[in-house]
Formats: C-alpha cells, structure tokens, sequence
C-alpha cells in the first residue's frame, strides 16, 4: 500500500531546509497509515521563558506536518495536498524538556479529501500533550 513513500527519507529530506531545519522534526516511526514524528525540546522553541513551555504553534507546525505525511503514506505517494481544517484540543503544556511526539493516522481518504486524527505526547501517549483533527484537500494532478 505505501511503497512509493518513504516518510524516514522524506524527513532526511526535509530537515535540511526551511520550516523542516527550523523546527528540527524528527521521523519516529510509521504504519500502513500513520506516521509519528518527534519535536525536540530546544530553548528557542519555548514561549515563555520562565516556564520552559514549548510554544503551541511549534506543536501546532508538528502535527499539521505530521497529519499530511500520514495522508502521504496512506495515498503511498506524494500528492498535492493542502490542509482545509486543523483543529487541535490542548489537554496541557509541555514539559522543560519533554520532546513532543505527534503520531497522526489517515482514517479515511474519498476521492478529493483526506481525514486524519492525531494526538501530541511527552513519551507517554495516557498523557496526551494535544488531540487533533484535520481534513486535507486532494488534488487531481
């Protein structure tokens, strides 16, 4: 189902430009449709530095990331996508410290629309950092 898309070589990939190298994502793991991808802790991704919190659109950037990869494995193959809805439940901050793993599944894929949910973690997925919903646009190319 998804040997044309290799999410280990996309992130080599991607860790070496833009919002990727920003970030510093990491590839975690993967499934027939999912994929998990880590989130270091790094001080210049903290929002307030008294409290060592990761900022919330670094872990917002992380799972809208991780939810089209996993459209990507489910499609086994790159495609023009674009994210239509992404809704992110916070449950608590991170953290000081506390890489972030997001693992996010394609549910259900239609012709032209991609359902993904997901859920953000310390290392403890019973202690979910964020769950999430998305629904991803794609195109016919």
């Amino acid at each position: 189902m998804s040997e044309g898309f290799d999410p280990e070589r996309f992130f080599q990939l991607a860790r070496k430009v833009g919002h990727g190298r920003a970030l510093g994502l990491e590839y975690h793991s993967k499934g027939d449709n999912w994929v998990e991808l880590a989130l270091p802790w790094r001080e210049e991704l903290v929002s307030l530095p008294e409290t060592g919190v990761m900022a919330s659109s670094a872990i917002v950037s992380l799972i809208d990331t991780c939810s089209g990869t996993a459209v990507w494995q489910r499609l086994g193959g790159f495609r023009h996508i674009a994210t239509m809805d992404l809704r992110l439940d916070y449950l608590r901050p991170s953290v000081q410290g506390e890489t972030v793993i997001a693992r996010c599944e394609c549910y259900k894929l239609t012709r032209r629309v991609a359902f993904v949910r997901g859920v953000a973690h310390g290392g403890d997925p019973d202690r979910p950092i964020a769950h999430s919903a998305a629904t991803f646009m794609i195109r016919d190319d």
